[in-house]
């Protein structure tokens, strides 16, 4: 294995981290010669880095905040992105924000959600991790179905 290819694995799983559905696309593209295992593997891994990552320092960033602005209570203002994040949270719950985390919102979106609403159940990251394997299961299916 060469530098290329190492330096393309690297590539896959940040993007796999961060951007899931860009990873996706890049993996079932038809100029990648990966196996459906092998783009399974990279989008789990690269998935559940992220997921780890993003959620702890979400929680980090979270805590910073509130010490931060303890004192200051002022009327909140929400924007529409806000509203409906909070429609999807108080609607379909955690399992609703880990089924749209890889898709349609990114992985770091979606873990600073799980961990400003969520951060309290001990099974947050458990659910976030599932709603990776879902995605990296199925998608990479349309590359063996075309």
């Amino acid at each position: 294995m060469g530098l290329s290819e190492i330096l393309e694995l690297l590539g896959l799983f940040l993007l796999a981290a961060s951007k899931f559905a860009v990873a996706v696309g890049i993996l079932i593209s038809p100029v990648t010669n990966y196996s459906y295992f092998e783009s399974v593997l990279m989008l789990i891994i690269g998935g559940f880095t992220g997921i780890s990552f993003f959620y702890y320092f979400s929680n980090w960033v979270n805590k910073m905040i509130s010490k931060l602005f303890q004192k200051k209570k002022k009327k909140q203002v929400f924007s529409k992105k806000v509203r409906r994040f909070i429609n999807i949270k108080n609607k379909y719950g955690l399992v609703g924000i880990a089924f749209i985390t890889p898709i349609i919102i990114s992985i770091p979106v979606g873990s600073f959600i799980a961990s400003r609403f969520f951060s309290k159940k001990k099974h947050t990251l458990l659910v976030m991790f599932a709603g990776i394997v879902f995605w990296a299961l199925l998608l990479p299916l349309i590359k063996l179905t075309y």
